[in-house]
């Protein structure tokens, strides 16, 4: 290869020129000509040995340029790259300029790099753990939740209520008349919600009793498809029905019929314990960002195009899978989850992925500094939680982050842990649990990590030695299970 330089075109993007000897042009030229000689029938012409002007004759004089110049940038450049000692991320943008048999090449590659970025001083820093104790109205609201899951519906003959269910006979019909059978339907059970709305079938429905029939007009929202969607349909809904919702007392025999204690005090107590746990294993898992939240906020990191274009992609395809799953088109999921305002949506994405792009390029820097490495034992562990955490079997995990393509995310999930673990031991957390309850929640979650690992067997001696890639590939895996 000949000569390279590099022009910086701001803090997170430069733009190499590359020299290459016309040696190498005419050698890589010549292997786009076999190539193409190969693949083209040419009357007259054995296979492959068609003269290089008789195949630009019949593809174009540019097509065999265009090869060569395909088929050996990635090379060309991945040397200019080691050569200047450049940090890439994202894929480069290639000019060609000349690649002409017998001249120096001249081709330009522009592409983002990881920018300079002066880690705060974290060693003794306080930082507050997140909320851990449980309140005694989530409790009642964990308690409720049971309470629901044995309710009782019965059909009443007072008036509908808010919280009630009703049983509908539903009838949509259009200008012209007709009946609209995708909007209407028979024996619907449908709960009035609590608070106010701005269904016309809501503010309908409170004060009416079986017998009554309602008329109203309404739109038709995006769930019902691009024909339906955004019509005005005349509604009559006919009351059968109101079905009132009992909930079981809290008592003894309530604890009998829930679960497998004998009194109610014994049942709060272990939902107590339960839940606690719960909330103390969520705010320990949100310590790990809020650090590198603190650590971020004291920062300012110029940020990769590329790399927040790439999160958007990434969160824009999970909405896709979940529009799919729930049997819309992006875009009406997207109206629907932004509350008819997708720019809102779109804005909030975009925040997200650069708060992201932020928080990991912070702490791949903080690692390289502390020379945080991964080893066999590291990606074993990150596969059983990750197996953990999907409900899925590790074996299954392993296969499908050990593919080419996904192990790079596997060590990049396992670095960036032991990165923050490295921090979390370097700060001071302040309002943490007392260390019996978190010493006893880290334990279980230990026991359940050694369990997976010691009944299955997790290959890994193939992972890579170092590198990092997008820590999200296990979920996008899930999603795309999920839906099947």
């Amino acid at each position: 290869m000949g000569t390279t330089t590099v022009e910086t075109i701001d803090e997170t993007k430069v733009k190499l020129a590359i020299t290459v000897d016309a040696a190498e042009v005419t050698a890589a030229i010549d292997a786009a000509h076999r190539k193409l000689a190969s693949q083209i029938k040419v009357p007259g012409f054995r296979p492959g040995k068609a003269p290089l002007k008789v195949i630009e004759s019949r593809l174009g004089k540019g097509a065999v340029m265009e090869e060569a110049a395909r088929a050996s940038l990635p090379r060309i450049y991945s040397e200019a790259v080691q050569e200047l000692d450049i940090d890439p991320v994202g894929q480069p943008r290639f000019d060609v300029e000349t690649f002409n048999r017998g001249q120096d090449g001249e081709v330009t590659a522009t592409v983002d790099v990881r920018p300079t970025i002066e880690v705060p001083d974290y060693v003794g820093a306080q930082v507050p753990h997140p909320e851990w104790e449980l309140t005694e109205e989530e409790l009642q609201q964990n308690l409720d939740a049971m309470r629901e899951r044995f309710a009782e519906v019965e059909t009443v003959e007072r008036p509908a209520q808010a919280g009630d269910h009703v049983t509908l006979t539903l009838t949509g019909r259009n200008a012209a008349g007709d009946v609209v059978d995708e909007a209407s339907t028979e024996d619907f059970l449908y709960e009035i919600p609590e608070g106010e709305t701005d269904s016309e079938l809501d503010k309908q429905l409170p004060g009416s009793k079986a017998g009554d029939i309602l008329s109203f007009r309404d739109e038709l929202g995006p769930d019902y498809g691009e024909e339906l969607a955004g019509q005005t349909l005349d509604f009559t809904a006919i009351v059968k029905e109101v079905k009132a919702t009992t909930l079981p007392e809290l008592d003894d025999d309530f604890a009998l019929t829930a679960s497998e204690f004998d009194t109610i005090d014994e049942l709060i107590e272990d939902l107590r314990e339960q839940a606690g746990s719960e909330k103390r294993q969520m705010a320990r898992a949100n310590l790990r960002g809020a650090v590198i939240e603190f650590l971020a906020d004291q920062v300012e990191i110029p940020l990769p195009e590329s790399l927040v274009e790439e999160e958007q992609r990434f969160r824009l395809s999970r909405i896709a899978h979940q529009a799919e799953h729930n049997g819309l088109t992006f875009e009406q999921f997207v109206t629907l989850a932004a509350g008819g305002d997708p720019q809102e949506l779109i804005d909030q994405i975009k925040a997200e992925a650069e708060q992201t792009v932020k928080a990991q390029l912070l702490v791949d820097e903080i690692g390289q500094q502390a020379e945080i490495t991964v080893e066999q034992d590291d990606l074993g562990q990150e596969v059983a939680r990750q197996a953990m955490r999907m409900g899925r079997d590790p074996q299954e995990i392993a296969e499908i982050m050990l593919q080419p393509d996904r192990i790079g995310a596997l060590y990049a999930d396992a670095y960036r842990r032991k990165t923050i673990d490295h921090v979390l031991a370097q700060v001071e957390v302040t309002g943490a649990p007392p260390e019996e309850l978190d010493a006893a929640d880290e334990d279980d979650d230990l026991d359940d990590i050694e369990e997976i690992i010691e009944s299955n067997t997790v290959p890994v001696e193939d992972a890579p030695d170092g590198g990092a890639a997008d820590e999200d590939a296990a979920d996008e895996e899930e999603d795309s299970s999920d839906e099947e």
